[in-house]
């Protein structure tokens, strides 16, 4: 407690003698007949007669510059951050297009040999069942049965079954299996 006496008490002597030194100062003679005394008032003075000024105007220039040139090197830097992102997004696409086209022309070729034996088996299964005789040729009588019977089921298909002559290049009257073959690969079956 008393150390924070006399502490206080030191304090108020030094500011009331650094007051008084300054009311000395300011109380001369000399200072009241002084009239410059202020050093900003002297600058602003000089920068007003030189021209000078414009500091307000200077920070708002170079501020823009800077954001300028701040925003062209960030937008730089993104657009070539995005750039690298899509080139690698478009290696991964055409890699995946590339597997996806691969995978399809292989489901395709072997959609295609088996539509290919299919069709082959198809063809063949509708000569053995107008071959009702077992013989391997197909007769006049035999090809309008098996005629009748599929029209029965599938009435659409009168106007595109094919003729008897058409299977009987040779008009014997009988049709052959390679002649039955023949006839479907002019088609293209």
């Amino acid at each position: 407690m008393k150390l924070r006496s006399v502490c206080f008490l030191l304090l108020s002597c030094l500011v009331g003698v650094s007051s008084a030194q300054r009311n000395d100062y300011y109380q001369g003679d000399d200072y009241q007949d002084y009239a410059g005394d202020n050093l900003y008032a002297d600058y602003a003075n000089k920068q007003a007669a030189a021209g000078g000024g414009g500091g307000m105007g200077k920070a708002l220039a170079f501020g823009a510059i800077g954001w300028f040139v701040g925003g062209k090197i960030h937008s730089k830097r993104a657009v070539n951050k995005v750039k690298k992102k899509h080139l690698a997004d478009q290696k991964e696409l055409y890699a995946q297009y590339y597997k996806d086209v691969l995978m399809l022309q292989t489901q395709n070729a072997e959609l295609a040999q088996m539509v290919e034996n299919c069709s082959k088996e198809q063809v063949d299964s509708q000569f053995y069942a107008a071959d009702i005789d077992n013989d391997n040729l197909v007769s006049r009588a035999e090809f309008n049965m098996y005629k009748n019977q599929y029209l029965k089921k599938h009435p659409e298909m009168a106007s595109q079954f094919p003729k008897f002559e058409q299977f009987d290049p040779d008009a014997n009257g009988m049709i052959s299996k390679a002649e039955y073959d023949a006839y479907y690969r002019s088609l293209g079956a």
